[in-house]
Order: structure tokens, then C-alpha cells, then sequence
């Protein structure tokens, strides 16, 4: 039964991280960060086949090998979860969840800047030819 949740949790994910990259706003890194992480719990099958799209390629991948992501990454990120909770906030009368909106919003800013390193976009044809060992002989 575990397995079969994590599978449908990913898949939501993997549909919502695919249709963020055409769709502004919307964060596509996250969603397959999760889309992965499911996968990874719920089915080696389909862990292997997400490994082997061009979606993980591109945006799960160098993450998942030195934990940065681009600026441009970061900013989508920052921009779609900052403007989520400045909704959530006007929308909201009760000033603990207030309290609580502002604490997450500096959090996730604070890890964003701070924690989440930055990786340079120019880098990303170098790491791809490392992790496929493209520069390494046997």
C-alpha cells in the first residue's frame, strides 16, 4: 500500500514539475525533486526510467550530484513559493498563521541564499560529460 501512495505521489509530481516548464511560475525543479524521491521509494522500475528522461536530465540531475541549483533555478523557486505565501498571508486573518507564514517565508529564503549553493549555468555541459564519464578512461 506504501508503494502504491509514494508511485501516485510521484506521479502528481512528475505531471506538475512537466507542465512547469512551460508554464511560468509554476516550479518545475521541486516537483521532480519529489517526482524522484517517490520513485525512488515506491518503484525501481520507475526510478530507472525517470533517471533516463531528459526532465531529470535537466533539471533533477546536477542537484542530485553536487546539491546546487542555477540562479535562474533559484529565483523561479524563490518567486513562485514567495508569492504563494504573500497570498496565503493577504488572505489570512489569524495572526498565528500569519506568524507562522512570515517565519516560513524567511526560512525558505534564508536556505535558498544561505544553504542551497549556486551553480554556475556555463558549468552544466562539464558535469554532464562527468557523470556520464566522458572524461575518464578505464
Amino acid at each position: 500500500m506504501r508503494k502504491a501512495i509514494y508511485i501516485c505521489i510521484g506521479t502528481a509530481a512528475m505531471v506538475l514539475g512537466t507542465i512547469g516548464t512551460v508554464l511560468p511560475g509554476l516550479p518545475t525543479t521541486p516537483f521532480l525533486l519529489l517526482a524522484l524521491l517517490c520513485f525512488t521509494k515506491g518503484s525501481e522500475k520507475l526510478n530507472c526510467w525517470f533517471r533516463g528522461t531528459r526532465l531529470y536530465d535537466r533539471y533533477v540531475k546536477h542537484y542530485e550530484y553536487d546539491r546546487s541549483l542555477t540562479r535562474k533555478q533559484k529565483f523561479t523557486i524563490q518567486a513562485a513559493a514567495g508569492l504563494m505565501m504573500v497570498i496565503s498571508f493577504a488572505l489570512t486573518v489569524n495572526p498565528v498563521l500569519r506568524m507562522l507564514l512570515i517565519g516560513a517565508f524567511l526560512l525558505h529564503n534564508y536556505v535558498f541564499i544561505f544553504v542551497i549553493k549556486t551553480r554556475q549555468a556555463d558549468r552544466s555541459e562539464t558535469m554532464t560529460k562527468e557523470l556520464k564519464g566522458d572524461e575518464y578512461e578505464l
